[in-house]
């Protein structure tokens, strides 16, 4: 019995024993296993740390490449333009400048053959039967000759093709006894038919149509009797100036901030190397500087303010062009003359050599009238709305013709009520 008793008790050791061998075991595992998620644990931190960093390093290299790309493209840029002088077109009218530099030109025989690099344009018949049997008998408007002038968006050097919104969209009336001059801008929002009875920013007639259809629009919507269209690119323009020896302006600090950016859009654009304005007030500006400051339109007043500025560095091309001396004009000239299309034949243009010392631009001006407009959503596009188009026309008349009490045609009326239709 005793013996029994002494086994049952060695017995009782031995599994307590072996119980707490069992759960020394059992804690070593989960020690060992806590241990191995945080050793997991900390190589896939270790691990993610070190891909982000290659992710990191990857961008900054991609970074420095996509910048060594574009450095790479400017001078690419830059030389090409050097190298070979066709760029694309883009954004600018300014068209009557051909008509001044052109006349105040003194070789003859030179004119005559830059006259030559002018992309000669031939409009068709519709043009003419654009003009209402109205305007075509108004013996006071046949006294005038009304030019369109077009600044369109081209990269591949057409400016006479569809394709291009006209950024610029100007009425150029010349007096033909006194050879005053009137400048009007269409701003380019401004709600027209632009033909087939579609109503649309007018600044789409070019688009769909070219100078063509630009020019019926003008005649059928504002009464008008234009047969004749000059388009002129930006980059005409901006050499032009330089040839003249720059212009003296007047700017805002919030305009100077918007030309360098423009000029810094071009340089991209077209390679043209420039200098940032660094003042505002009285500056003396290059051609390029002069371009930029015409294409600023988000300043108070929009491209109504963008309209102005491009009809003011327009008159001071102008005068700059009457004092400039034989050598400033040829070369002027022959900065124009290429990137310009024309309807206007050699003799016409010939012709305004002759007179055109005697031209003065008096008077300058926007349509429509800060009076008698609006703003509307039409189809989906927030436009300018001659509000009426009827009292805007008679105001356009009263300004190019001076005719006081001018009644607008029976089309114009059509268009006036369809147009009020869109902001009843």
């Amino acid at each position: 019995m005793v013996k029994d008793r002494k086994r049952i008790e060695e017995e009782i050791l031995t599994d307590e024993r072996l119980g707490e061998e069992e759960d020394y075991e059992e804690y070593a595992r989960m020690r060992d296993a806590r241990e191995g998620v945080r050793a997991r644990q900390a190589k896939i931190s270790e691990e993610e740390q070190a891909r982000q960093s290659r992710e990191y390093e990857a961008r900054k290299r991609q970074r420095e490449e996509d910048q060594l790309r574009k450095q790479d493209a400017r001078r690419i840029k830059a030389y090409e333009k050097k190298k070979k002088k066709s760029h694309p077109v883009r954004n600018f009218f300014l068209a009557l400048i051909i008509l001044i530099i052109v006349a105040v030109v003194g070789g003859f025989a030179f004119m005559r053959s830059q006259l030559q690099t002018v992309n000669s344009v031939e409009l068709k018949e519709s043009v003419q039967n654009s003009i209402s049997r109205q305007v075509s008998e108004d013996t006071v408007m046949q006294g005038y000759q009304n030019i369109a002038l077009f600044g369109v968006d081209s990269r591949e050097q057409d400016l006479s093709s569809g394709n291009n919104r006209s950024d610029s969209i100007m009425i150029c009336s010349i007096n033909k006894k006194t050879g005053e001059v009137k400048l009007v801008s269409v701003y380019r929002d401004t709600l027209l038919d632009i033909g087939g009875g579609e109503y649309r920013k007018c600044n789409a007639a070019y688009a769909f149509g070219g100078p063509q259809q630009a020019i019926e629009m003008l005649n059928t919507n504002l009464d008008l009797n234009i047969t004749d269209f000059v388009t002129v690119g930006f980059e005409g323009l901006a050499d032009t100036i330089d040839a003249l020896g720059g212009i003296d302006l007047e700017i805002t600090e919030e305009e100077r901030e918007y030309m360098n950016s423009y000029m810094d859009d071009m340089y991209y654009e077209i390679g043209t190397d420039y200098d940032e304005v660094t003042e505002s007030g009285m500056q003396h500006l290059s051609g390029i500087q002069a371009t930029a400051y015409c294409r600023i339109r988000y300043t108070q007043g929009d491209d109504f303010r963008r309209a102005e500025r491009q009809r003011t560095v327009l008159s001071l091309t102008m005068q700059k062009a009457k004092e400039a001396n034989p050598l400033q004009l040829i070369s002027a000239a022959n900065s124009v003359l290429g990137e310009t299309a024309t309807s206007l034949d050699t003799a016409e243009l010939l012709m305004f050599i002759l007179r055109a010392r005697t031209m003065d631009l008096t008077e300058t001006s926007g349509f429509p009238s800060e009076e008698d407009r609006t703003f509307a959503t039409v189809n989906g596009e927030s436009c300018v709305v001659p509000y009426y188009l009827s009292t805007n026309v008679k105001t356009l008349h009263r300004t190019l013709f001076g005719q006081e009490d001018y009644e607008p045609s029976n089309e114009v009326m059509e268009r006036n009520d369809m147009i009020n239709s869109y902001v009843q």
